[in-house]
């Protein structure tokens, strides 16, 4: 018995719940059968209640006839013998109605076989010819006079009291039985699908919801077991959890926030660009982008090393963060490059005051292990209204701003706008031009003589850049030497002044013209170039020359702030090589006397600024300090700017070895200096 129970046990187990993954199509099987059976309940309810009210109606139709022959009868009665006009026209009505009803009676569908044998094959006449004869012989009867309508009335009394109200009566009582047995059909029909759905609900429920059940408890008897692991282990996933939220948020932050400085990141300043800003009450919504670039930066990190540049990073950065207001954003998105992101600022002056209140507090010095140093801050800014601008575009224009801060001297502040656009626009067509000027060899060198002031000799000439522009023409450099520095491409033109210097040189000494050097100009980045030393020995040496015939023009601009500067450097290897280093546009306010004494120079250049005005008393004793300066020094002194004999005349009597100006002669291509040289006079300028 126990076997037989287990045998049991096992077979319903294997049919109930041996794939609870199938029991989907058990519900779908079991839906269509409840549907099917409810569909067929339903539609036996309403084809019963159709029937019966279908059947209600007949059995009215076929009762109501009865009545209405027994009613002609007595409407024919009473016009026999009053012959009004309201009997007769009711004796009508009455026909209509009878003959009306016959004719929906007889039109049916379903008739009963008994009632179509009633209706149509009844002998010795059926109960359609009965009743048409019937309503024929009372239309006759109604207009007939005499014996004719005496034995007409006889008739139909005869069939109107016995044998149509018989047979009408019969035929009631068919339809009767056909309506019930209808009705009786549709009962079995209802009760038949509601007997199969309930069958089906049975079966669904041992097929399907037992095995559902054995199912969801099997299942919960595994959560019941799971549960108890996991409580065991649940104190460790929560500290799990813990340590996992602390990452996450570790890793946001390092996501969006600088990992030294502590401010946000370039990723985080670009997600707030791109956010939608507050707006003010107005509906407008204005933001300003302040963009700091530190200067003298890279000499911290140089001479310092970068970990000092690093604590001067975080110095910046809790100066950018003490001067902000709460709500601004602070971030930086490069090595030395912050942004502060201020939504609907105040006004324009609140901007500068603070783009100066961050230059004065960073141009403070810093001392870094026992070291004092300083470093400044340029600062570009725009404003714009967020809705018109994109982030790349706002970054841009600080950017744009900044550059022309920079461009300006630094340690000061520039804002974006339209005229500076157009500006740095026009700069960039002609660093374009420039560069297509390089490219196409337009580059051509003049020539200015420079003579002795005591014999009037040719002591040799400076070699000038002119630019012959294809449609231009001659471009003065004016116009583009600053903006080849500023495109990092004067070192290029320098570099081709010296070989097309060079070449003109050779030409003048075969043509009998005694030049007996050349002077070429050298741009701060030719000067701290580290070859430039090897590249002119090798321009002089390729055309058999000596290093005397060139003289290198060092502009009084380039600072040499350390000895370790590539500049110094370069100027002591030109020395040493046999070239002439000269200290060009001295006095206009850059130089100092400790250059002059810690620099190997042969001499220097004095500016026009400082010989235009003579003869002056105060601009000669000037001249006149200078000149004994350069001679304790050992360094010759060429007085430029000379443009009338009163200037040679009084350079000469102070003692300047060499001039230089319009006086002597103007800037001229190649073949224009040779014809000069053939008409120049010594003798004219001396005693001038």
């Amino acid at each position: 018995m126990g076997a037989l129970k287990k045998r049991m046990r096992r077979a319903l187990h294997r049919f109930c719940i041996s794939s609870p993954q199938a029991l989907w199509q058990r519900y779908i099987l079991g839906f269509l059968f409840i549907f099917a059976t409810i569909s067929v309940s339903h539609w036996a309810t309403l084809a019963t209640i159709k029937a019966a009210e279908d059947d209600a109606e007949v059995l009215s139709v076929s009762s109501r006839q009865q009545m209405m022959s027994q009613r002609i009868m007595f409407l024919l009665t009473e016009a026999k013998h009053g012959h009004t006009a309201n009997i007769e026209t009711s004796l009508e009505d009455a026909l209509d109605v009878f003959e009306t009803s016959h004719n929906a009676l007889v039109s049916r569908d379903d008739l009963s076989p008994e009632l179509q044998a009633l209706y149509f094959d009844k002998q010795p006449i059926s109960l359609d010819a009965f009743s048409r004869r019937f309503v024929q012989l009372v239309g006759i009867a109604a207009s007939a006079e005499g014996e004719e309508a005496e034995e007409l009335h006889a008739v139909l009394t005869r069939w109107g009291t016995h044998e149509l109200l018989v047979s009408l009566a019969t035929a009631s009582d068919l339809f009767r039985q056909s309506s019930e047995a209808r009705i009786k059909r549709l009962h079995f029909i209802q009760k038949t699908a509601l007997i199969a759905a309930l069958t089906v609900l049975f079966i669904e429920a041992l097929l399907i919801f037992l095995p559902a059940q054995l199912s969801v408890n099997r299942a919960i008897h595994r959560l019941e077991r799971s549960k108890r692991r996991l409580k065991s282990s649940m104190e460790v996933l929560r500290n799990r959890n813990t340590e996992l939220i602390s990452a996450r948020q570790e890793l946001m932050r390092a996501a969006n926030h600088d990992a030294l400085t502590g401010l946000f990141n370039r990723r985080a300043v670009y997600e707030h660009l791109s956010a939608p800003g507050p707006s003010t009450q107005g509906g407008d919504f204005t933001r300003c982008i302040i963009k700091m670039d530190l200067d003298l930066f890279k000499e911290v990190n140089d001479s310092l090393g970068h970990h000092a540049g690093d604590r001067v990073l975080v110095h910046v950065a809790r100066i950018l963060k003490d001067v902000s207001r709460p709500g601004d954003f602070v971030g930086r998105i490069g090595g030395d490059e912050f942004v502060i992101l201020i939504d609907n600022p105040k006004d324009l002056k609140m901007i500068q005051d603070l783009c100066q209140q961050i230059i004065s507090a960073v141009g403070k010095p810093i001392t870094l292990d026992r070291v004092q140093t300083k470093i400044g801050a340029s600062i570009g800014f725009t404003i714009a209204a967020s809705s018109d601008a994109t982030p790349d575009q706002l970054l841009i224009e600080a950017d744009l701003a900044l550059y022309e801060a920079k461009r300006g001297g630094r340690s000061r502040a520039c804002a974006y706008s339209n005229a500076l656009a157009e500006e740095i626009e026009t700069r960039r067509i002609l660093f374009n031009e420039i560069n297509a000027a390089l490219e196409g060899d337009q580059f051509e060198p003049y020539f200015q003589p420079q003579v002795y002031t005591e014999t009037g000799e040719i002591y040799g000439c400076e070699v000038l850049a002119r630019w012959r522009h294809p449609e231009r023409g001659i471009v003065p450099p004016a116009t583009f030497i600053a903006a080849a520095e500023e495109a990092g491409m004067i070192h290029q033109i320098d570099q081709i002044m010296v070989e097309k210097g060079l070449d003109a040189l050779e030409v003048f000494r075969e043509m009998g013209v005694h030049v007996p050097a050349i002077s070429v100009n050298a741009s701060p980045p030719t000067l701290r170039d580290p070859h430039l030393t090897d590249r002119l020995l090798q321009a002089v040496r390729a055309r058999h020359l000596p290093p005397s015939v060139l003289t290198v023009e060092v502009l009084e601009s380039t600072l040499i702030e350390n000895d370790d500067d590539m500049a110094l450097l370069t100027i002591e290897n030109l020395s040493k090589a046999g070239f002439s280093v000269v200290l060009d546009d001295f006095g206009t306010g850059y130089a100092s006397m400790s250059n002059l004494s810690r620099l190997r120079l042969d001499g220097i250049k004095l500016d026009q600024s400082l010989v235009l005005p003579v003869p002056e008393p105060r601009a000669d004793s000037i001249i006149s300090a200078l000149v004994t300066l350069s001679s304790n020094l050992n360094m010759r002194v060429v007085a430029e700017g000379v443009e009338t004999p009163a200037h040679f005349k009084t350079v000469r009597r102070l003692g300047c070895d060499v001039v230089q100006g319009f006086g002597i002669g103007r800037p001229m291509p190649k073949e224009a200096f040779i014809q000069w040289y053939n008409t120049y006079g010594a003798q004219q300028i001396r005693t001038g």
